[in-house]
């Protein structure tokens, strides 16, 4: 999953995202192999003020990947190279740059999908407004078990009106954040309004897995008003 605000303005990678799979395309490489990426999904979010939008896009290799190999992802407009959207890591004293950007594939296959080992419960509701911004999100237990990393993919609906809105998430100190987050999210919740939302899991090998057979219910937090 590639997500990117609009930090850069034009060239920000928030406004970027859209483009993958027409004008831009990406592409693992090995030594030994070029796979492009397909996009699976296009997601934006815009609030009204323009630095807070962002734009998440998820892909997926055309074909299988070699077992065992080493890829690199590589991203094209027309024939510029686009490395410079994704950041690399500074090198150790002496030490080569590697790109962060890069991954080894399981010798192995694999075909598990993800085990929910219970229902996402609330574990903490906050709503205030400080000196930087809003804090205005529900954080949820993440009773997930997977032997690989893996994306959260969120579909949070306002009950009342049936607004609804789906994000990608990844877990934060072993919970699911949704909401907002001082100055930026996917949700600003109605203080005390009546919310579902529903958690599916997608793991490295593309394996999927949903929470809960039906939406988990709960209430956004109450607005605390503050002096700022």
């Amino acid at each position: 999953m590639v997500r990117g605000n609009h930090t850069g303005g034009p060239n920000s990678l928030e406004k970027l995202v859209p483009r993958f799979g027409k004008s831009i395309r990406a592409y693992l490489w090995s030594a030994h192999d070029s796979v492009e990426l397909q996009v699976v999904e296009q997601l934006s979010f815009h609030t009204g003020q323009e630095w807070e939008a962002y734009a998440q896009v998820l892909l997926q290799p055309s074909r299988p990947l070699l077992p065992d190999s080493v890829y690199e992802l590589r991203v094209w407009r027309d024939a510029e190279n686009l490395f410079y959207l994704f950041r690399n890591g500074r090198p150790a004293p002496g030490k080569p740059r590697i790109p962060v950007y890069r991954w080894k594939v399981s010798a192995v296959a694999d075909t598990q999908s993800p085990v929910w080992t219970a229902t996402p419960m609330v574990q903490e509701l906050k709503y205030e407004n400080n000196s930087e911004g809003t804090e205005n999100y529900v954080l949820f237990t993440n009773p997930l078990r997977d032997s690989s990393a893996y994306l959260i993919r969120a579909t949070v609906r306002e009950v009342q009106s049936g607004e609804q809105t789906t994000m990608y998430i990844n877990p934060w100190q072993g919970l699911l954040p949704i909401g907002w987050f001082t100055c930026g999210g996917a949700v600003r919740f109605k203080s005390e309004a009546a919310y579902t939302v529903r958690f599916e899991a997608i793991d490295a090998a593309g394996n999927r897995a949903s929470a809960s057979g039906s939406p988990i219910p709960f209430r956004a937090p109450k607005r605390v008003n503050c002096c700022w």
